[in-house]
């Protein structure tokens, strides 16, 4: 009878096994499909796989008496050397170089679809019936790389706010080819703002851009990758005015340190050092150049992942950060004298009107900065048994306890058993 459960059991396992693996196979599918956005007023095409754009295409679109509607839509229908059929017409055009629709077709409604041309002048323009030409090798290879369900949004926004791969960060203003919306400068940071690039142009910028619709895309900052100590943030630095910035809660957040941020005077504090800053949108950045006054550190550029690393002193201890409040005091480095003893569970007495530590009872070797007590690793293996190793390239403290062995015995009573 045991048995016999043990077996339903099983297969009930079993069965909720296959059911939800299928589920999660399709949703890891889903993520991967292509999808396509095509924006009226920038007469362009994208491809996407999941949320990465692969690539862009220009494109032509329907003329105003004859638009190509907005709209979810999807692809219903794919042919090679499709046939064209003139509406109102009673003959057919089979392929070939008299066919408007080239070589390729991706039908994505009853009458419209995207598809090849015979007028490759025609890209760029609004000309056509509502279809959606793309340049005949645009076409095909696009032919290859979408199914059918593949879905299709088509949209009508003059305002294109882009984050390339480079991390060339631009906006566009297009043309109001259906006369369908207008471009306001509070529009504009409204779109700077949902990508979190706001502030980052004065508005003289953005009113010249409004006033003359570039057409295009226009660079206006550079955007880097940024890693600390081996671990990649999602904030970024940015780079405008020929300047690096670097978003500064973001390294005090992996150091687990303080700065404070002084709007009034626009600068940035960190215990007892003082730098200018500047806040864009809700993030408070550094120049590149003051980082070593608040953090001290290295820097390592990796071009190839447009990416800077930051590499700032820690100390750590059983393989966790004890503190990334390190300090230089001459030619050696110094701890927070506090953090260590609650850390090892010392008794400690802290005079903060005489700056003074007592450890035990006994006096402890200490510098005030910023208003708390630090130990030099020279002097830590004297107070807490502890061996402090700096690497240089990784910029680590590495802490080791105890620096002597423990003679327990000494604290055991001669009248007791131990086991």
């Amino acid at each position: 009878m045991g048995k016999q459960v043990w077996k339903q059991a099983l297969l009930l396992i079993f069965g909720f096994i296959a059911f939800i693996l299928p589920a999660h196979a399709q949703a890891a599918a889903q993520e991967a499909l292509p999808q396509i956005i095509v924006n009226l007023p920038s007469r362009t095409l994208e491809l996407y796989k999941g949320n990465a754009l692969v690539k862009e295409y220009q494109v032509a679109i329907g003329k105003p008496d004859t638009p190509t509607p907005t709209g979810e839509f999807s692809i219903i229908d794919k042919e090679i050397d499709p046939a064209w059929y003139p509406p109102g017409k009673g003959y057919v055009v089979p392929s070939g170089p008299s066919n408007p629709l080239g070589y390729r077709w991706m039908g994505i409604g009853s009458l419209y679809g995207i598809h090849g041309t015979n007028a490759p002048w025609s890209i760029g323009l609004a000309v056509s019936n509502g279809c959606i030409r793309m340049q005949e090798a645009d076409a095909e290879e696009i032919f290859e790389l979408v199914g059918p369900d593949t879905p299709v949004k088509i949209e009508y926004e003059r305002i294109k706010v882009r984050i390339d791969t480079k991390g060339q960060a631009s906006i566009g203003i297009y043309p109001d080819v259906y006369s369908r919306q207008k471009v306001t400068l509070a529009g504009v940071k409204a779109a700077l703002g949902q990508a979190g690039l706001d502030d980052l142009v004065d508005d003289a910028f953005l009113q010249t851009l409004i006033k003359t619709i570039p057409d295009r895309q226009v660079m206006f900052a550079q955007l880097h990758n940024l890693k600390i100590n081996g671990t990649l943030r999602p904030e970024r630095i940015i780079s405008w005015k020929g300047k690096k910035h670097v978003p500064v809660l973001a390294l005090a957040d992996s150091l687990r340190t303080n700065v404070v941020w002084n709007a009034g005077n626009q600068t940035v504090t960190r215990q007892n050092q003082t730098v200018p800053g500047v806040k864009r949108g809700n993030t408070v950045y550094v120049n590149i150049d003051h980082l070593p006054i608040l953090f001290g550190g290295r820097e390592i550029w990796n071009d190839s992942q447009n990416c800077l690393e930051l590499m700032l002193p820690i100390a750590k201890f059983d393989g966790h950060i004890l503190s990334g409040d390190i300090q230089r005091i001459g030619n050696t480095l110094a701890i927070p004298a506090l953090t260590v003893a609650k850390e090892l569970g010392e008794r400690v007495t802290w005079r903060p009107n005489t700056a003074e530590l007592l450890i035990h009872g006994k006096p402890t070797p200490v510098k005030l900065i910023g208003g708390q007590p630090f130990i030099t690793i020279n002097d830590i293996g004297k107070v807490y048994n502890m061996a402090a190793v700096w690497d240089d390239q990784t910029q680590i403290i590495d802490l080791v306890y105890p620096l002597y062995p423990i003679d327990y015995s000494m604290y055991l009573d001669p009248g007791e058993e131990y086991l």
